[in-house]
């Protein structure tokens, strides 16, 4: 009996001991598990291609989504918008037109090279080279000089005091490229134009200036960019595999990422119709999308398989006229049209309340915004009044340009209808994005759609590029606006050294703007996002609109 009991005993134990084992086994392959599933692939759904990869190449808004995943800049954002340190471990303000950068140091670049000063110097000079043409040189204009101190250490001199350089530093014309992508991409230009120098070369030339730089500048700026295009190289958590344009755009994990990241693979592919790209998302084909397009809404809101995400905006939705193209050139027909537009109605019934009625050109998230300006209002008697002391009193036929968002196709429709109110008979003419910008710096257009994000949180960002007469065309200004009384104005606020006469300026701006009309704001939307809460968790946004996976999880 004893011998029975002892065996049933051992028995017992056995099996115990057996399941704590297995218990602490399975936790234990839990926790790898775990481990491992931490880590995943990302697929987002845009309904536009960006141009291009280059930094330096375009300011649309889908290029700046996806190349902030590749590049670094030596400040960055948190969530809240407010500055943290980037590639720039540390900086300060050592005088009223002198910055100092200490670097981060540890950061490799994804063609294996060492992040230093000498890279910093190269991508800075290269946004202003004038052979590459850069839409964002505007925010760069004022640095006088680069100076390296050490590998991990420079000081920047602006030709006069400047307090948002570390907010221009933030925004990704910004993006610290390799000096060894950049030699690349400038030799590849020389040789392109069958010229017979080196990268040193025209470095030479251009510190020096001159006839001959102009020429030689002249002569690469067809050809500058191609090979950074073809071989973008960052320092951040992904690295550039394959482009399909019109498709998608293709990056995969970092290996040597300085930071932490749990991302894989990242793609962006491109889906213009609205339904497939819910679709997509319901099924799990793509995991984000934004923005998410005003009728597809409730149906994000209302599947269990999708989370809607919201932010406050620094985005300006606007209609901008050609101020120098008949009859646009008088600014009683501006004046006119501006008064027409019920911005409340294509509030509710575009952006389902989810946007703000502007006041000016920028919205409230903004530094430079001014709370005691009046909302833009409609006011058909006042439309009414403007166009009967216009050259084009009965009226008129004029073309509309929108791009392919959706949101902006639809605000063009609603134009359309309002102003024949006018007797203004509008003709919509849509464009992809690449081709639309293009033939707008051209200034081929009558009056246009677009938005754009004052993403550096700043006013001088958005009216520098919008309202200077040097950016005309290409640069932003693509009203061709030209006020003196608008560029001195700008020009003293960005030397302003005190908030409280920035902020004047602005406002004086604000009220020369409303009066002359190069561009009528129309809705300040709130940015958003859609996810799949099947694979994902803690997708954020910001209030530029940037999508933010630093806190994402994978189920």
């Amino acid at each position: 009996m004893f011998k029975k009991l002892l065996l049933l005993f051992t028995l017992l134990v056995l099996s115990v001991a057996t399941a704590c084992s297995n218990d602490e086994t399975a936790e234990i392959d839990g926790d790898e598990a775990a481990e491992e599933a931490k880590t995943g692939d990302i697929v987002v759904g845009f309904d536009q291609d960006l141009s291009t990869i280059d930094p330096h190449g375009t300011n649309d808004v889908n290029a700046i989504q996806i190349r902030r995943h590749l590049y670094q800049t030596l400040v960055t954002r948190e969530l809240d918008m407010s500055r943290k340190p980037g590639l720039a471990a540390e900086w300060e303000q050592t005088d009223e037109t002198t910055w100092n950068f200490k670097l981060t140091e540890g950061v490799t670049f994804h063609n294996g090279s060492e992040f230093t000063a000498d890279d910093v110097k190269a991508s800075l000079e290269r946004v202003q080279d004038p052979s590459i043409s850069a839409p964002t040189v505007f925010l760069f204009e004022m640095i006088e000089d680069i100076e390296i101190v050490n590998d991990y250490e420079l000081n920047i001199t602006t030709s006069y005091p400047f307090a948002p350089l570390p907010d221009n530093l933030a925004h990704t014309a910004a993006s610290i490229m390799s000096k060894e992508s950049i030699d690349a991409d400038y030799q590849n230009a020389i040789d392109q134009a069958g010229l017979e120098i080196t990268a040193e070369d025209y470095y030479d030339l251009r510190d020096a200036g001159g006839q001959e730089f102009t020429d030689v500048s002249d002569q690469i700026s067809e050809h500058t960019g191609t090979y950074i295009s073809e071989n973008p190289d960052g320092t951040n958590y992904v690295k550039f595999k394959a482009r399909a344009p019109g498709q998608n755009i293709e990056f995969e994990r970092f290996e040597d990422f300085a930071g932490e990241s749990n991302i894989d693979n990242l793609t962006f592919v491109i889906i213009p119709e609205s339904g497939s790209m819910m679709a997509e998302l319901e099924s799990g084909g793509i995991n984000i999308t934004t923005p998410v397009d005003m009728a597809m809404m409730d149906r994000v809101q209302s599947s269990d398989s999708t989370e809607f995400v919201e932010a406050e905006s620094l985005r300006t939705n606007y209609l901008g006229f050609n101020t120098e193209k008949e009859p646009f050139d008088d600014v009683k027909v501006r004046q006119a049209i501006d008064f027409a537009i019920d911005r409340e109605e294509l509030k509710e019934g575009i952006y389902n309340g989810q946007a703000a009625i502007p006041n000016s050109m920028v919205s409230s998230s903004v530094f430079g915004y001014d709370e005691d300006l009046p909302e833009v209002s409609q006011d058909m008697d006042k439309a009414q009044a403007a166009l009967r002391e216009s050259n084009h009193a009965e009226g008129f036929d004029a073309t509309i340009w929108v791009n392919d968002s959706q949101d902006l196709i639809d605000s063009a429709v609603y134009i359309q209808e309002q102003l024949k109110e006018l007797n203004i008979n509008i003709t919509i003419e849509q464009f992809e994005m690449a081709t639309f910008m293009e033939r707008l710096g051209q200034g081929q257009h009558d009056i246009f759609l677009l938005s754009f994000t004052a993403s550096t949180g700043d006013t001088d960002y958005l009216l520098s590029a919008l309202t200077l007469s040097t950016n005309r065309g290409f640069g932003g200004n693509r009203a061709f606006y030209t006020n003196e009384d608008v560029d001195a104005a700008l020009e003293n606020a960005r030397s302003a050294t005190e908030d409280a006469d920035r902020l004047a300026e602005y406002t004086n701006i604000h009220n020369m703007l409303r009066e002359d009309v190069p561009y009528a704001p129309l809705v300040h939307p709130n940015m958003t996002l859609a996810y799949n809460t099947a694979q994902l968790d803690n997708v954020e946004l910001d209030a530029a609109g940037y999508i933010r996976l630093e806190n994402l999880t994978f189920k």
